[in-house]
């Protein structure tokens, strides 16, 4: 019986099929126009090895030899294995394309058949927590079918390797902050627990109660689509705040995190803000103190001027900022906005945080 190594005569797409499933660590049985098992790969022998997938074998008597074995995933063909393999037997004749999910003792798996015009069929199945996309899914049933699932995982292979060599801090989350992949630079940062914070050990948080409500909004809104983007600024205690990118991944549900120092030289922003919304030194200054984290009381005993003061400056910059068609209608947008030009005007600089 030819392994994988072996795909002469093998139809390319079926050849394909088999070799991309093997390479992502999923089982292959490619069977001929009477179901007589053709090639079997080393991931299916060592998952199932209830036949020799001799040139005798057939899906009839794999079958057979998975269901007295045990290694049968489909609950009613134990019920009635009969009348399960004639049915199965029909709808593989039948059906070019079949994409379902089985239950096996060793967890869940993606399982498709492919039927060409000349009657050459494939199976293949993938586990996939074992492929490594188990966590960015519900389940198993998180994908429709070996070969999208296959496909994902090249993509999420490639996303993972594009962050893991950026200098910047970042990481790939779902709506509740759950890390599914994190660069170095990321994990670093939450280890100073300085501002940000690995909650549970696969979770990030901020350490200030605040922040971390409009963090877990952010978060909720963007992977629910409800925003694409936005920033958030995180307090630290002993640096300056954190500006964090909040923006939708590739994959439903999932945001992409990527951290920022506020600019240190903040005539910069003051500069940006003023240009962009023609507010004054004085409103541009108040607003950079927002979009720094500070409340308008610290922001009026930093400037040396009554509260009274810097909220009528905060008026007067909302009014501007919707004249300029910018949703920023409370102090939190105007922080978010700010977060933003801060993160733009400042050049990142290697792992610096």
């Amino acid at each position: 019986m030819a392994l994988l190594h072996s795909l002469d005569g093998i139809p390319m797409p079926i050849a394909e099929m088999a070799r991309s499933t093997d390479e992502a660590g999923g089982a292959v049985l490619v069977f001929d126009a009477d179901d007589r098992i053709l090639l079997a790969n080393e991931e299916q022998r060592r998952m199932m090895p209830c036949c020799p997938y001799g040139k005798d074998d057939t899906y009839t008597t794999f079958f057979w030899s998975a269901l007295n074995k045990g290694l049968t995933g489909n609950p009613v063909a134990k019920e009635n294995p009969e009348k399960w393999l004639a049915g199965a037997i029909g709808a593989r004749r039948n059906s070019p394309n079949l994409d379902f999910v089985n239950t096996y003792s060793w967890g869940r798996m993606l399982v498709s058949h492919v039927l060409l015009e000349n009657g050459i069929s494939i199976q293949t199945r993938l586990n996939m927590n074992a492929a490594g996309m188990g966590r960015y899914f519900d389940g198993a049933a998180g994908c429709s079918g070996v070969t999208r699932a296959i496909q994902l995982r090249k993509e999420i292979r490639s996303l993972e390797a594009m962050l893991d060599g950026l200098g910047l801090a970042v990481a790939l989350v779902d709506g509740a902050g759950c890390i599914l992949h994190a660069n170095a630079s990321f994990m670093e940062m939450l280890s100073a627990s300085d501002g940000l914070t690995n909650k549970t050990g696969n979770s990030i948080a901020s350490r200030d109660p605040f922040d971390e409500t409009v963090l877990k909004m952010a978060l909720k809104n963007v992977s629910e689509r409800k925003s694409i983007s936005t920033y958030v600024a995180i307090r630290r205690a002993c640096n300056e705040p954190l500006v964090l990118a909040v923006s939708a991944g590739a994959f439903a549900g999932t945001v992409i995190i990527s951290a920022l120092r506020f600019g240190e030289d903040l005539s910069e922003v003051n500069s940006a803000l003023t240009q962009a919304f023609g507010v004054s030194a004085s409103e541009a200054e108040v607003m950079a103190g927002l979009g720094a984290g500070l409340s308008p009381a610290q922001l009026s005993g930093q400037r040396g001027v009554s509260t009274q003061a810097s909220y009528r400056h905060i008026d007067n910059a909302k009014k501007k900022i919707r004249k300029n068609r910018f949703a920023a209608l409370d102090s939190p947008g105007i922080a978010s906005l700010v977060a933003g030009i801060a993160a733009i005007t400042r050049a990142p600089s290697g792992r610096n945080h």
